[in-house]
């Protein structure tokens, strides 16, 4: 039942618009009234789905319904499915989807069917996007994205609106073609090593964790390249950020707080599922890369929001700063750090979605989102402070609310790699932190300061917009006061990121393996690994706690085992045999010192136990 749930929530929205399109009555109460008719149904069903997921799983799950042959001649399917890391950008569509129709309702009053059916049709693309578990169905969902938002900018957007189109849909657009061909590549070679052509997400990502698809060093270099030419244009990753300013102050509020919330978190999205999961040795070796352009982004973006005027603006750069705090703790490659920045994917999309929905809603009022000629607005609409301060805060980090805990999570994973990435990040926090409370300052207190305006006294906010921002502060709430109800959830499928990432790039690292049989000294040692589990007496299974003596491991549980989650003692990371300099500032561990090492303490424990025995 989920699972046709799953795919009744994916293409709900797109009836909705396909109904919107086709409908001729009243042209502006009826198409409002069913874009929020639909969008809430759609977030019951996530709701639903959620409250009906599996948090002990690590796989995917409710994806036996929606797994069909589409072209079965070249073995593409149709085929959806949710985990861990997927869940809860799903459930964050939803939402954002709802608010979107919310803070629209009294703001667009033109060609309002077309405008809300653009809007459930990009619904159906974000939520294709988290769900589609094969290649081609991914980047259908992927390109998809950019139809409806080109059309919201460029026909509902400000001043500047088809410059702001036009740049937004040529820079993703360009990027994403060199994403396609190699994604298109890796399919190719599973194809060549095992004589079968699949286009399946999870297939893919099992047969790299198995050494049945294997690439050079040179070739995952390549690969993680052109997949980090879509993907980080869309984050925006500095310095591809360009585009994301003039997009985010030419959109319509409803535009910005979607492009915000949700579309960019498509391109970090990307990066985990694909990069991070496809091709585990580039990412160990280009983690210098990323996390130095995270890190930039991060104290760039902060420097220049604080030299803003426009409201939007300055939201919009600081977008840059937060998702580089993202994609730090992505690319630090352990559990901690993944966990912390897929939080903050989802409490950037809360807060910066509803700080987008609170500057819409003071423009619709003032016509102005000049900070300099807005000043002391607390005595005049309480409501709307209270709701921008509490989002503000949320926005720092403040401990309580839902900002803390990811970029605490994207700390403490990346000082187990690097300490100065880390370091360097922490300063974005304090600017961060100058900068927002700077902008409550000067907009909510002191002298009131109103630009002239002409017609009835602005009014705090109506119920509306109420009933837009309540769900997203009740989300910042909860997720700050009980982190673990959305942390447990991802933890098994963030783990067996993590392990994967691991496990294979550490163990290939030494001698990129060949196409064909995999690398011997690998399975050598693996093998030695394996071998030892029927003489030791009692050894931790992968979940950590230890079986019967004798016992033999299951087959799954062999592999993650062989190297532990980068859990190495200090010492053991000294003894890097190329390029030493560069892996221990990245923090990687050497394939001879993690594999060898343990296989030789084996060896030396066994073989003085067949000598006792004697």
């Amino acid at each position: 039942m989920l699972s046709y749930l799953l795919a009744l929530m994916v293409f709900g929205p797109l009836a909705g618009a396909l109904a919107l399109a086709l409908w001729g009555g009243d042209p502006q109460r009826v198409p409002r009234a069913m874009a929020l008719a639909t969008t809430v149904a759609i977030l019951v069903c996530a709701v639903v789905v959620a409250a009906g997921f599996d948090a002990s799983h690590a796989g995917f799950q409710m994806d036996e319904q929606t797994n069909w042959n589409w072209l079965p001649q070249v073995g593409i399917r149709f085929h959806l499915g949710l985990d861990g890391i997927s869940l809860w950008l799903v459930v964050l569509t939803a939402l954002l989807s709802v608010t979107a129709v919310l803070v629209s309702w009294d703001a667009e009053r033109e060609r309002t069917r077309e405008y809300y059916a653009l809007l459930l049709a990009l619904e159906t693309g974000m939520l294709g996007v988290f769900t589609a578990l094969d290649i081609v169905l991914f980047y259908i969902f992927f390109e998809f994205t950019l139809i409806p938002l080109f059309f919201l900018i460029g026909i509902w957007g400000g001043s500047e609106r088809r410059l702001a189109a036009r740049k937004f849909f040529i820079y993703t657009l360009a990027g994403s073609v060199l994403t396609l061909l190699g994604l298109l590549y890796i399919v190719v070679v599973f194809q060549q090593q095992n004589s079968r052509l699949t286009f399946s997400i999870p297939e893919l990502i099992e047969a790299v964790q198995t050494a049945k698809l294997r690439f050079t060093e040179r070739e995952q270099w390549w690969l993680f390249l052109a997949l980090m030419a879509g993907f980080a244009i869309k984050v925006p990753l500095f310095p591809f950020h360009t585009w994301l300013p003039l997009a985010h102050v030419e959109a319509p509020t409803a535009g910005s707080v979607i492009l915000a919330g949700v579309l960019l978190k498509i391109g970090t999205y990307g990066f985990l599922r694909f990069s991070l999961s496809l091709l585990p040795l580039a990412a160990h070796d280009f983690l210098w890369l990323v996390a130095v352009l995270a890190v930039i982004g991060i104290v760039y973006g902060a420097l220049v929001s604080l030299a803003q005027d426009d409201i939007k603006k300055l939201i919009a750069y600081s977008s840059v700063s937060h998702l580089g705090f993202c994609m730090l703790g992505l690319f630090a490659l352990n559990a901690t750090g993944i966990s912390g920045g897929l939080l903050q994917m989802v409490n950037h999309g809360l807060s910066t979605g509803a700080l987008f929905a609170l500057v819409g809603m003071l423009y619709s009022r003032y016509h102005t989102r000049e900070i300099r000629s807005l000043g002391g607005l607390a005595r005049q609409m309480p409501v709307l402070a209270f709701f921008f301060v509490l989002i503000t805060l949320s926005s720092i980090g403040l401990p309580g609310l839902n900002g803390f805990i990811g970029e605490f999570l994207v700390l403490v994973g990346m000082f187990q790699v690097e300490k100065s990435y880390a370091i360097v990040a922490s300063l974005g926090i304090i600017l961060g932190a100058f900068y927002m409370l700077w902008l409550v300052q000067r907009i909510l207190f002191g002298p009131l300061k109103e630009p002239h305006h002409d017609g009835p006294a602005v009014r705090d906010l109506n119920r509306i917009e109420i009933a837009a921002l309540a769900p997203i502060a009740a989300a910042c709430l909860w997720i700050g006061l009980y982190p673990n109800f959305f942390l447990s959830r991802m933890e098994p499928a963030v783990r067996q990121v993590a392990e994967g990432v691991n496990v294979p790039a550490v163990a290939t690292r030494t001698a990129p393996l060949p196409r064909g049989d995999a690398s011997p000294f690998l399975h050598a040692h693996l093998k030695t690994w394996q071998d030892s589990q029927v003489h030791r007496p009692a050894l931790a299974d992968a979940s950590g706690s230890a079986g019967p003596a004798g016992s033999e491991p299951e087959a799954s549980a062999r592999v993650p085992l062989a190297i532990p989650d980068m859990h190495l003692p200090r010492g053991a990371r000294g003894v890097v045999t190329t390029n030493q300099k560069r892996r221990r500032m990245t923090g990687n561990v050497s394939a001879v010192t993690g594999v060898y090492s343990s296989s030789l303490f084996i060896r030396r424990e066994h073989s003085s136990e067949e000598s006792a025995s004697d």
